[in-house]
């Protein structure tokens, strides 16, 4: 048995990754403590299910309270949405990216939260280790997948959102803004290479749902590393204080996914504490 890589069997098809995702090969025998042995223990091919999944209520007052005060713009309407088909279409959240209005209106909080999360994830190496070919890598800018239902016999489309470790906030949203309309206009956005998707964050939003459990489904010859990430809907607990305020938050289930060779809830504690410093 070899102790630091994962076998090929279990890897993705692909051993390319795009040189813009900033890829760096590295030696798990050489990493000092956890990862150098838990590197190849998780991803050995005798192992049932690598991935821990939890399920958190992520506390969000202050990132709601940011993303409040940012600044109306006036969004363009997304493109013609796809035909319809004999199957009624779900229906869409009422956030104003996903929605389409055309007035002074601020884009989704998942998409101001998608942002503040990769920023933070950039942060966070584990979270940014991937292996391919058998290889273990650390990517400095990868991808981020992000599933859109648009309904009807399509069901599904994906964005890929690249460079996103690079974008400041306003960058991001207009590229977030393009991308969703091109995936619900009739053509659709372009078919997603498999090995995009095993290397690429994974954030899905289901703004309907008080979800308090989720566990995501895998394919071990898809993603070795790949952490996933699922927002639910928002809600508020507690009483509010003779102020208005005092005692009340706002809440988001949030389904994480993580693959254990990297990952672990300790670390994910980190990240989501990181996180929420953002908005102090």
């Amino acid at each position: 048995m070899t102790a630091h890589t994962a076998d090929t069997a279990n890897a993705p098809a692909s051993t390319t990754i795009p040189a813009a995702y900033g890829p760096e090969p590295i030696d798990p025998a050489a990493l000092p403590g956890w990862l150098g042995w838990s590197l190849g223990f998780f991803s050995e091919p005798v192992l049932q299910n690598p991935h821990v999944d939890m399920t958190l209520q992520l506390d969000i007052t202050r990132a709601w309270a940011c993303y409040q005060q940012q600044p109306l713009a006036h969004l363009p309407p997304p493109l013609s949405p796809p035909a319809p088909s004999p199957r009624p279409a779900p229906t869409q959240p009422p956030e104003a990216d996903e929605a389409g209005g055309t007035g002074a209106e601020r884009v989704s909080f998942f998409a101001f939260f998608v942002w503040h999360l990769a920023q933070t994830l950039a942060r966070h190496p584990s979270f940014n280790l991937r292996c391919v070919g058998g290889q273990w890598y650390v990517l400095r800018n990868p991808p981020i997948f992000v599933p859109v239902a648009v309904g009807g016999d399509v069901r599904f489309r994906a964005l890929l959102l690249e460079d996103v470790y690079q974008q400041d906030l306003p960058t991001f949203l207009a590229q977030y803004r393009q991308q969703l309309a091109l995936a619900r206009s009739p053509g659709g956005t372009p078919p997603l290479a498999e090995s995009a998707f095993g290397i690429a964050h994974f954030m899905g939003n289901l703004p309907q749902l008080r979800f308090s459990g989720l566990t995501l489904h895998w394919r071990a010859d898809q993603s070795l590393g790949q952490s996933s990430f699922y927002a639910g809907q928002r809600y508020e607990e507690g009483e509010e204080g003779e102020d208005g305020k005092e005692g009340k938050r706002m809440l988001m289930p949030l389904a994480v996914r993580l693959h254990h060779s990297c990952t672990d809830p300790l670390v994910l504690n980190e990240l989501m504490a990181d996180f929420n410093r953002r908005f102090e």
